[in-house]
This record gives C-alpha cells, structure tokens and sequence, in this order.
C-alpha cells in the first residue's frame, strides 16, 4: 500500500483518513513465532523480489540518478548490494528459525532442560534515508518480510517514482498488500504521525540530531538508531612511497565517491610526517582526475550533485568555517551552488591543534560532501594519543590504519572507539551481511556526551532487534 501525504499537512480530515489506513497495517498480527514453516513461504518472496531487481537493474539506475541526482555508477553498485541484501536476509531468518537447546540440569532447585525460540513481538515502523534509498530500506524491511512482519516504511521524499514500483514489486512477490504501508510524507508529519499511532518498535537510519530526538521524544517504545557518525583513517610512516599514488586514489574514492553522502565516507585522514606532504601531493592529483567528471549519467563520474541545496550550503557553511579557524582549503575545481555541486576538497588542520580543533566545526560534524579533512601527526605517534585524537573526531562505526606493523594495528582495533576497525583498507567498505553500526558511547556530567550503539544493523543483527527470545521449559 502507498500512501502521499506530501500536500496534506493541513488538511486534518485527510490526515486522519491516512492515520487509520497506517493503523490498519499495525493491526495485523505481529505476535508470531519464527520457525521453519513460516520462513519456507517468506523466503520465497525474498527470492521473487530479488529476482524483479535483477531484472530490472538498468530502470532502477535510471530512477535513482533522476531522483537523487547520485552517480550512476553507484546506483548500479547499490542494486547489487541490494539484491545481495535479500539474500543474506534469507540466510540470517533460517539461522535464526532454529531452536537452542538448554541444559539446566544442575539447577539447585531441580533439573530441566529447555528449549528457546524466538518471536516478533510488535509491528515495524522504519524510516530511512535518501543516499542509499533501496539498499538501506531493504536492509529494514527485507528482515521483516523473512519474518512476516507487518510494517510501515517512511522512504525519502525524493524517490516516490521509484517505491512506487517497489510497492508494486512487493505486492507482486506475494507480501500481503494490507500488511505494509510505503508511506510518504514530509518530516514533521511523520513524527506528527508517530505521536497519534501506535507503533511500538521504531527504526531510524539518519542524522543523529533527530534520531536523538525520536529517542527522547518515544522513550516508551523500542527505538533502534542507525545514527550518522564521521570515519577516520590512519596512515603510518612505514606504508612506503611507491604505494603513495594508489593509496591515494583509494582514499580519494572512499572520502569522494557517492559524492560523500555516506556515514562511512573518509572525513578524517591522519598522516604521520614521513608520508604527509606526498600523500597529500598525490590526493591533490587525484581529486584533480575526479574533478573532470561530474555528470551523474557518465559512468565515470565519482561526484556529482549533493542531495539538495541545502545540503550544498551545510557543507560550505563548515568550510569556511574551518577556513576562518585557521585551516588550508583547496578545492579541485569550482563550487556550483546552481546545480549543487561541491567539487572534491582537502582541509588542512592548521599545526597548533590544541587550539584549533575543538573550534572546528568538522572535528565532529558529519560534512556529508566530498571533503577530507587531513591532520598531520607525529611518526609513530602513541597509540593512545591516536586514540584520543579519533575519539574526538566521532568515529564511531568505521576507522582504518594503514600500517605493515601487526601489533599496532591489532593495539588501535583494541583501543579505537570504532565498532569496525579495517586493516589497510578504506573505512567505506561494507559487506552488507556483516554487523554494522556504532558502537561508542560516553557518559560524561549526567548525559551522554556522544552515543552511537543505540540499534544494530545486518541481516541477522536485524532480525535479533526485530524479535525476542522465549524459553519453553521441559519437565
């Protein structure tokens, strides 16, 4: 079911009509126990939906370039995961249909064994973000269809062309048209909407300003954030100089591709001084090579237009704000605020940065654009210094550490706030079945001083948030 509510904010009795087409989706039952059977049906609808995109990769491309003015080469990467996503849902829902066993034997008040299965136990109320739209909402409600979940999903208001085909698809696959609701509306009638249904499990893949807000806002329901967050990576003087030129171009893609508009997009690049200036001699180049494409529809193309132009004032707003605190900027090529376009930048961390890095705004705040921030450090800086440093920048889903020394990479996965640590590798790989999400929070003067672990997302890290687990005790 599809519902608009784009040009209905101030018509009540319309918002009303919607209100009760939303409430008969969370109607339906959502008390269920996961096992085999149900899964064998549910399954095959994962399959049928996977087959559709496949099928249709080229239209969805299209659709996704229109709409979101993002690349076609990583629209084409995003159909892929996509299908990819549905697969490994299919995997984690059998995994997780087992039963375990449980030996209580020893119990001091009488022996028993046990067995425990897991069950939904509420209705899915998702909403999801605009710069991977199909990947990032399949990875939500893919694991509710394996479940047979009812659920309601807010997609961005960008993309209405192209879930209203995927309505279409999932209807067609065999999902039960009054068991989900693709809903699109502006922001704040949605949260308008939450406060008048009743939607006891919320999903929220976004900034972390508003997810914060839901969280406090329906601290009575089950809130599980997927918050945005910077990504760091290290590089360290023993990488040697013929490997500078690739590094570099790996960098470049990481901190520029999907013109930036990734969590995990390299915002924060600490060189040690051994490798410093060629590195960024070499990133100079490399952006100068991007900066030649910026045509969403060629193939080549890495960067194109930011989301809106919003997003293209946000980004500059924090440039110069750096600039006026002291840092070096260098842009390859002109900013375009006609077409939004933001063309691939280097900011230089001034040298004094205990003065200056708390002042910049880009320490912490998320650019979502295609810049990198570049700090120099000292060769074989210590490992908690380096820690530290990165603690500041907020990195808390992905960090890289380019080293050949083993034991230093292990010490900063130990030591690192970030849930994933990668080994000589950009902080913008994902695998879409693995554990994702942040995982840093600090309590500090009695409120939270930044938090990220507040959901889980992967396939079967999904389903564990959307299920409970039920213990049957055995005479």
């Amino acid at each position: 079911m599809l519902i608009n509510d784009l040009n209905l904010t101030d018509d009540e009795k319309l918002f009303q009509k919607t209100l009760d087409s939303l409430s008969s989706v969370l109607k339906h039952p959502s008390y269920l126990p996961v096992n085999s059977k149900r899964f064998a049906q549910q399954g095959e609808i994962l399959d049928r939906l996977a087959a559709k995109l496949e099928e249709q990769q080229n239209l969805l491309a299209r659709l996704m370039v229109e709409q979101t003015h993002r690349p076609i080469s990583a629209c084409r990467m995003e159909i892929r995961r996509s299908i990819q996503t549905l697969e490994k849902t299919k995997a984690a829902a059998l995994r997780a249909c087992q039963p375990r066993g449980h030996d209580f034997s020893d119990a001091l008040q009488g022996g028993h064994t046990a067995i425990s299965q897991r069950f939904t136990f509420a209705p899915l109320f998702a909403i999801t973000p605009f710069n991977f739209p199909l990947n990032l909402t399949l990875h939500k409600i893919a694991p509710a269809i394996a479940l047979g979940l009812p659920f309601i999903c807010k997609p961005p208001v960008q993309c209405l062309e192209l879930f209203s085909l995927l309505n279409e698809w999932l209807i067609d696959c065999g999902v039960n048209a009054q068991s989900f609701a693709l809903y699109f509306a502006p922001n704040e009638l949605v949260s308008k909407a939450l406060e008048r249904l009743p939607a006891p499990l919320i999903s929220f893949t976004g900034s972390r300003a508003v997810g914060l807000q839901l969280k406090q806002k329906f601290w009575d329901r089950r809130v599980i954030l997927e918050l945005g967050s910077t990504a760091a990576a290290v590089v360290c003087s023993d990488v040697p100089q013929w490997q500078l030129e690739q590094l570099s171009q790996d960098l470049a893609r990481s901190a520029f591709g999907n013109s930036g508009q990734s969590c995990i997009s390299l915002q924060h690049l600490l060189l040690e001084d051994d490798v410093c200036d060629d590195l960024i001699s070499h990133l100079r180049q490399t952006a100068s090579t991007i900066a030649r494409y910026r045509d969403p529809n060629d193939e080549n193309t890495l960067v194109g237009p930011l989301i809106s132009r919003t997003a293209f004032n946000n980004a500059l707003t924090l440039v110069n704000q750096a600039l006026d605190c002291g840092a070096e900027v260098w842009s390859a090529g002109a900013h375009s605020p006609e077409d939004n376009y933001f063309a691939p930048t280097l900011v230089i961390y001034p040298n004094n940065k205990n003065k200056s890095l708390e002042q910049i705004r880009l320490t912490r705040e998320e650019a979502f654009a295609p810049l990198v921030c570049i700090h120099r450090v000292p060769d074989q800086m210590a490992i908690e210094k380096c820690t530290d440093l990165i603690k500041r920048f907020d990195a808390n889903i992905h960090a890289s550490v380019y080293t050949y020394q083993s034991h230093r990479s292990r010490q900063l996965f130990e030591t690192l706030p970030s849930r994933t640590v990668l080994w000589n590798d950009i902080p913008s790989w994902r695998a879409d079945e693995m554990p994702y999400g942040g995982s840093y929070i600090e309590w500090a003067k009695g409120h939270f001083q930044h938090s990220g672990l507040l959901g889980d997302e992967g396939p079967y890290q999904t389903i564990m948030e959307l299920t409970m687990e039920r213990l049957f005790v055995l005479p």
